[in-house]
């Protein structure tokens, strides 16, 4: 129960933040990479970074895809993986309600390598 309540705590947190919200919506529906995020939002690159890092870790963002572009170094592109967040605040205590998008939602027709997922 006590990592539910983490859980939850964190969701309102980011859904509440105004870069993380940000990021959300942009990326619901298209994958983008971090570069592309902090330029689509208007949020510096190292605050881009650490808030994609941040919504990966509690999985409201999920990376889709990696590409090779030069010599190995590699660019990931990140999706909104909720389809819906849904804070109540009912008989004195808040709940809090995510709906994920499915996989296929997420991964469309170009899945990320099953060795690359992390």
């Amino acid at each position: 129960m006590e990592a539910e309540v983490n859980t939850e705590n964190t969701v309102v947190r980011l859904v509440a933040d105004e870069y993380a919200s940000k990021i959300l919506r942009t990326t619901y529906g298209q994958a983008l990479s971090v570069q592309q995020i902090s330029k689509q939002c208007s949020i510096p690159i190292a605050v881009a970074y650490r808030r994609v890092g941040i919504l990966e870790k509690a999985g409201l963002l999920r990376c889709v895809r990696q590409e090779e572009v030069f010599r190995g170094k590699k660019v990931r592109y990140f999706q909104c993986a909720v389809k819906m967040v849904k804070v109540v605040f009912c008989d004195g205590q808040f709940l809090v309600e995510v709906a994920w998008l499915p996989e296929e939602e997420l991964f469309g027709q170009t899945p990320i390598a099953e060795g690359a997922k992390s």
